[in-house]
């Protein structure tokens, strides 16, 4: 062990890894993550509601249908099938759009609270609940709204609908949108939800991160379950919905919390980390709070 420590510390790229693992673990971030996962889950119903009561709206029954089963396959085991009875209800809009605004809110609240917690800020320097509020607002109205569309364009590229053949260059074009999206969707995210003055050269690094594991998250999980899972419903019912949204949520937000881990070991210098009890190194002595201080 004492080997490979010296190893990883002599290597910057080894040893920025470690110290990102380190602090991760040190912080909780897991059990961050599974609140955001929660919320992020409870959200999604409620948009679905709101999709189907327009298209009952806008669209005539036979056009409805046949676009639910296109997003069906750009989302994990949704079955649109048990909501296609309503036909533009204006209760079902009503609900639904309350629902998931308030749903969405809990989300953006979650993740402000992990990244500050995850860049040390002290509780009473967190916003007020007014300034979450509006702060959540938004970034559901930019960062929200850019995630589906980045969520729906990989798909689309990734599960081969059948509406429109996108071709080859068309798909190596749909997957450059989606990871540039993706990284400049997380730049915002984690400069808007950190209440600490942090610039874009601050965030890159973890933004870069994050939209590439991100993109290979969205495209794994859309050729997965449109290629070998699409018949998990039929077999298992609603618990295959919710154990797979479940966990793609929460790896969402596992990458989420890493991107901003690695933002803060890079910008606090808190690397190289030590893997054994000693010596320890000065990025060790750092991350300690003054309780933890010998």
């Amino acid at each position: 062990m004492r080997r490979v420590d010296e190893f990883q510390q002599r290597h910057r790229v080894l040893g920025v890894a470690v110290a990102v693992c380190a602090k991760f673990v040190e912080d909780r971030s897991t059990n961050l993550a599974s609140m955001i996962a929660f919320w992020a889950f409870f959200s999604v119903f409620p948009l679905l509601l709101v999709l189907v009561t327009l298209l009952g709206f806008l669209l005539p029954a036979g056009l409805k249908d046949q676009v639910l089963g296109t997003v069906a396959t750009m989302l994990p085991l949704v079955d649109p099938a048990t909501v296609r009875g309503l036909n533009g209800a204006w209760w079902a809009l009503v609900v639904g759009v309350v629902t998931a605004l308030w749903s969405g809110l809990r989300v953006v609240r979650t993740a402000q609270v992990a990244l500050n917690s995850v860049w040390g800020l002290p509780y009473d320097r967190h916003p007020t609940i007014v300034q979450q509020t509006a702060r959540g607002l938004a970034l559901l109205a930019t960062v929200g709204v850019g995630l589906v569309l980045s969520t729906l364009v990989n798909g689309f590229v990734s599960a081969g609908v059948a509406v429109i053949d996108p071709g080859r260059l068309g798909r190596v074009l749909g997957y450059l949108i989606a990871i540039v999206l993706d990284l400049v969707l997380f730049v915002a995210a984690f400069r808007l939800l950190t209440h600490r003055q942090v610039t874009t050269r601050d965030v890159l690094p973890g933004a870069v991160l994050c939209g590439v594991l991100f993109f290979v998250l969205q495209t794994a999980s859309s050729l997965i379950i449109s290629r070998y899972l699409h018949t998990a419903r039929s077999t298992y019912g609603p618990f295959a919905t919710v154990i797979t949204m479940l966990w793609w949520f929460y790896l969402q937000s596992v990458i989420t919390l890493l991107g901003a881990q690695l933002n803060v070991v890079l910008k606090e210098n808190l690397h190289p980390r030590a893997l054994v009890a000693a010596p320890r190194t000065e990025a060790d002595r750092r991350t300690e709070g003054p309780e933890d201080s010998p």
